[in-house]
């Protein structure tokens, strides 16, 4: 039914929060129809969020004055910012009465949700009553830092009409959010490389994993955990764990303390088995504003690992992973995967043979670092004895089979096999690897040593003895052979020595 209106009307929230202000009293010349039914579409690309629109005040007529009109508040706690019209007290009255995560009066009217996703982008709202509608962000991404709930009046007076309708709302623009990133690095890498590093069994590398922050002050966050994951041959040094706050610059703002402001959880670990752990902030350390500062932008976590005797060696590399960072406030949880780093290194070997190109036993050899301590025999990096195959295995001081960084090491045989002559001469041997500028096919490396390990041959000769001896019962005559010589002389030189006188 339409009706005329004599008298002023009063039209408030025209449009949407932070558009509009308070809507003056219009005069109409216009009919309105009060069983027009309203409609609003809403759109936003930004997914992860649900809005949800309740009816708070339903546009009504006077019974004694049937051309003009007034809203009429749903619940009671509205009711002063409903008369006065005007809509930033409605909307900070609103978000006072229904603040983050909490329910509506029970007496508001729910028109519906728009959750929003990479294939829901908009939705429409039809067949509304006539009232005033307030739009409330009820779920958001865990990495939001600022939402902004909105308030709109329909119909509205415009140009001497009646409008039923919104123009399409853009709720991206009332939101604000930031996904954070998470990667690790390795800081002390000999190959000037954060992705990669060369060394041996031993060998100390050290880790650092940057994580963005999240979350806002108005928005804190109830969970935010670094997880990370690494391979049997990387020893994991608990005691080395440092977090702290750092800026843009990755500059250190402030320390955090263990088991106070965040947690060191070993999930994970033994000797030949790979070790998980994670570093989780405590909750109420994220409940401080600290954490949401203007000028942090990370949180660092450092430690250290040792290269361990179940290290693999070549081009597979040992792996240490950045799972991700999980991170979540009251409304949503997510997370965010990182990168994989890897340690390289490789084998030496000995393939010990005799002049007839047949394996031989019994040889021990040594491997050292310098030319100058092979010939010396000292500072050995490690020492084997060829097997019956022939092959020599490096042990260490522990009984580890030795790994090492790629470069030139020297190699003696200290000890020759019972009937067989010493290699005398220092056998230099190189491990060669070289890297690609980019990770390929889940390797680093270009080109190393098949399967991982470089091998040198070395021949031993045999010792040349009587055939009516052995080698000991020849150095027997050679030594009496001498004193007999010796004997002679003495007895010629006295003889002369007399004939003299």
């Amino acid at each position: 039914m339409k009706k005329h209106f004599s008298k002023s009307i009063t039209i408030i929230l025209a449009v949407m929060m932070l558009v509009l202000t308070a809507v003056p009293f219009v005069s109409a010349a216009t009919l309105l129809d009060t069983d027009q039914k309203i409609s609003v579409t809403v759109n936003c690309d930004k997914v992860g969020y649900t809005f949800e629109l309740f009816e708070v005040a339903a546009l009504k007529t006077k019974s004694d004055s049937p051309y003009e009109t007034y809203y009429e508040p749903l619940f009671n706690e509205i009711k002063d910012e409903v008369k006065s019209g005007d809509s930033k007290d409605i909307l900070e009255k609103l978000n006072q009465i229904s603040p983050v995560n909490t329910d509506m009066p029970a007496t508001a009217v729910s028109c519906g949700t728009f959750a929003t996703s990479a294939s829901s982008k908009t939705k429409t709202f039809s067949n509304l009553e006539q009232g005033i509608y307030y739009v409330k962000c009820t779920k958001f991404p865990a990495g939001v830092k600022a939402v902004e709930n909105s308030v709109f009046a329909l119909p509205y007076y415009e140009n001497n009409s009646w409008v039923y309708t919104l123009e399409p709302i853009n709720l991206a623009t009332k939101v604000a959010d930031d996904t954070p990133t998470t990667e690790k690095e390795i800081t002390n890498s000999t190959k000037n490389n954060v992705n990669f590093t060369d060394v041996s069994i031993g060998d100390t590398v050290d880790f650092a994993l940057y994580n963005t922050t999240a979350g806002s002050v108005a928005y804190k966050l109830e969970q935010y955990t670094v997880k990370d994951k690494m391979s049997k041959g990387l020893t994991f040094d608990s005691s080395s764990v440092k977090v702290y706050l750092a800026d843009s610059s990755k500059t250190k703002i402030a320390d955090l303390a263990k088991d106070t402001d965040y947690k060191l959880n070993i999930t994970a670990q033994g000797d030949g088995k790979d070790t998980e752990f994670n570093v989780a902030l405590e909750k109420t350390y994220l409940a401080k504003n600290d954490f949401y500062a203007a000028n942090v932008k990370y949180v660092i976590v450092t430690y250290s690992a040792t290269l361990n005797k179940h290290s693999v060696v070549g081009a597979a590399g040992n792996p240490n992973e950045d799972v991700d960072l999980t991170y979540g406030n009251q409304s949503s949880v997510d997370s965010v995967p990182g990168n994989t780093v890897y340690v390289y290194t490789y084998g030496a070997g000995v393939m010990k043979l005799n002049e007839n190109g047949t394996a031989l036993s019994g040889a021990k050899f040594s491997i050292f670092k310098t030319n100058a301590d092979a010939e010396a025999k000292q500072n050995a990096l490690g020492t084997g004895v060829s097997g019956a195959d022939g092959k020599v295995a490096f042990l260490n001081a522990k009984e580890e089979e030795i790994k090492l960084a790629s470069g030139n090491y020297f190699i003696a045989e200290v000890e020759a096999p019972e009937g067989y002559n010493i290699y005398g001469k220092v056998i230099p041997i190189s491990i060669d690897a070289t890297y690609h500028d980019s990770i390929q096919n889940e390797t680093w490396v270009e080109n190393c040593p098949a399967d991982g390990a470089a091998v040198v041959t070395v021949t031993d000769t045999k010792l040349i003895v009587p055939q009516t001896g052995g080698y000991v019962m020849y150095l027997y005559i050679a030594g009496a052979v001498s004193l007999i010589l010796g004997g002679v002389l003495f007895v010629i030189s006295r003889k002369a020595k007399k004939t003299t006188k």
